[in-house]
């Protein structure tokens, strides 16, 4: 049997994350569930996240010990979980209220661990089976939001090609190599600023 974790160093985790999965202890994963019932409220028949097991997701995702954090999330295991800690006691026996207000100051006071955390709940959270049932039932704009596009795609949904419009297009293709850094114009740096 292949090592996943040791075949994939130096390289991209493998598809699905890294096996076998970060370990949280009881207090670690009671806190990570915590923060994500704080970034995504459960409510109206979505369920809270910590009911619909976002951190077999999360742990799959955080980079394990010894691996560089450079992919998706790009949260070590090491970081990570010292952080968790650092939450600890006083973040689960705080109100909602207070909750929130820690949560504020971390995107405040660390906008990139913050980021790097949110986006990996909202990840975990919206790959879950009751999850994307729940938005194919009550949202409109969900109801063909597949776990997977595959096998069916989303051909359903998408409007036909128009290969007339499509033969006018003109373009070209440069290598990523190939891409040099230009000087923009004065009058084009003055409009995006």
């Amino acid at each position: 049997m292949v090592d996943l974790k040791l075949s994939a160093a130096g390289g991209k985790p493998p598809l699905g994350g890294w096996l076998p999965p970060v370990r949280l202890t009881d207090r670690q994963a009671a806190v990570l569930n915590a923060v994500a019932d704080e970034l995504i409220p459960g409510g109206a028949g979505f369920p809270p996240p910590s009911e619909v097991d976002v951190l077999s997701f999360i742990t799959r995702y955080v980079t394990p010990a010894g691996q560089d954090a450079k992919w998706f999330p790009c949260l070590g295991e090491d970081d990570f979980k010292a952080r968790l800690e650092k939450l600890g006691d006083g973040f689960l026996q705080a109100t909602s209220a207070e909750r929130v207000t820690v949560l504020t100051g971390l995107e405040r006071d660390e906008p990139e661990f913050f980021g790097h955390m949110r986006d990996v709940v909202y990840y975990a959270y919206y790959s879950r089976p009751p999850v994307v049932h729940m938005m194919n039932r009550t949202l409109r704009a969900g109801q063909d939001y597949r776990l997977s596009p595959q096998p069916y795609g989303y051909t359903d949904v998408m409007d036909d090609w128009d290969d007339e419009l499509l033969a006018r297009v003109r373009g070209s293709y440069r290598r990523t190599a190939e891409v040099r850094r230009v000087e923009l114009p004065a009058h084009l740096r003055e409009a995006s600023s």
